[in-house]
């Protein structure tokens, strides 16, 4: 309904603006404004309607060719080949319509006044692109918006999940009777996890910095639970933090690791987390759980928040190590502003 609606509205336009160049042009050339007006408008509409729709391919084409270019560019070729190739058709067909005989610049000056209405029509073919482009970016917009409402009420659903709540109260309870400044501190941490993924719920990205703060809160309470059963390395440089990613990513994939794997003394759980210029890096050793009730819905949301971004997730696995690769999403803190 709609692309008949353009399709009315650009036969309209040809229609009016045939008749008004073929007035300007009769006034021009010193005729009287209406003289042969209809017969050169029925002799030329099927004409300009057929150039109209040369114009719509060639621009159909350069669209999708140049479609992530700057649209100043695109349309600027846009303008030069269409009127160029308009040009040629005109001169063409009144060079044959002149029994292929006349002077070259004659036959020229009499094609240059399709140049004026070509450029009406080219107009009118920008703004149904033009159109189609914010329709496209409003669809994307509302798929990027659904995945990463999803992906944030997956982070909330596993952390405010009864098992890690129950498990961190277990483990306030136990501290209380052992060491009051611990328990102060665990109860602080526990705040502070649930402080950031409420804070966070509504933003796009974060910082490096902010993320690396929040991970350590969380790793605090997991090392209180799991005691010498889990070692944490973080290599940081410090140079990467103002870098932008999905909050809660670095967290989720720790989380994973504790979820899949056996972690004791004698056989504790390594994970190893790096901050590089491409971006961070989480690997665990493989002491895979005999049973897991999990469909892996955390990790499978994570990559599709990175792809809405054009960016890819890496998960590399062999008998030894699992490792996942998270791209930064954003070149640095100031594109906050403009998310």
């Amino acid at each position: 309904m709609r692309h008949k609606r353009y399709i009315f509205l650009f036969i309209l336009t040809v229609s009016v603006s045939l008749l008004v160049i073929g007035c300007v042009y009769n006034v021009i050339s010193g005729k009287p404004w209406y003289a042969n007006i209809m017969v050169q408008f029925f002799l030329n509409l099927p004409l300009c309607i057929g150039l109209g729709f040369i114009d719509f391919g060639v621009i159909n084409l350069i669209y999708k060719r140049l479609k992530q270019r700057n649209n100043a560019v695109r349309i600027l070729v846009d303008i030069v080949l269409t009127t160029a190739l308009a040009v040629l058709l005109t001169y063409i067909l009144n060079f044959l319509l002149m029994g292929g005989h006349g002077n070259f610049w004659h036959i020229l000056r009499n094609s240059l006044p399709v140049v004026p209405w070509n450029w009406i029509i080219v107009l009118q073919i920008e703004i149904f692109f033009y159109s189609l482009q914010r329709s496209e970016m409003e669809k994307q917009m509302a798929v990027i918006e659904k995945e990463k409402a999803l992906y944030q009420f997956e982070v909330l659903k596993n952390q405010i999940n009864p098992h890690f709540l129950f498990n961190s109260l277990n483990v306030l309870a136990s501290l209380a009777y052992q060491d009051a400044e611990k328990t102060n501190r665990f109860a602080k941490k526990l705040s502070t996890v649930y402080r950031y993924l409420l804070t966070t719920h509504g933003r796009a990205m974060v910082t490096v910095q902010e993320e690396l703060a929040f991970v350590e809160s969380y790793l605090y309470l997991e090392h209180i639970r799991f005691g010498d059963a889990l070692h944490v390395e973080i290599e940081d440089d410090l140079r990467n933090h103002h870098c932008l990613v999905i909050p809660a990513s670095i967290q989720m994939l720790v989380e994973n690791a504790l979820k899949h794997n056996i972690s004791t003394k004698k056989s504790p759980l390594i994970v190893h987390i790096s901050i590089g210029n491409e971006g961070i890096t989480v690997r665990n050793n493989l002491q895979l759980r005999n049973y897991v009730t999990s469909n892996g819905a955390g990790l499978k949301n994570l990559q599709r928040q990175y792809a809405l971004y054009g960016t890819l997730v890496e998960i590399l696995k062999d008998e030894k190590e699992f490792v996942v690769k998270l791209p930064f999403v954003g070149g640095d803190v100031n594109r906050l502003n403009t998310i």
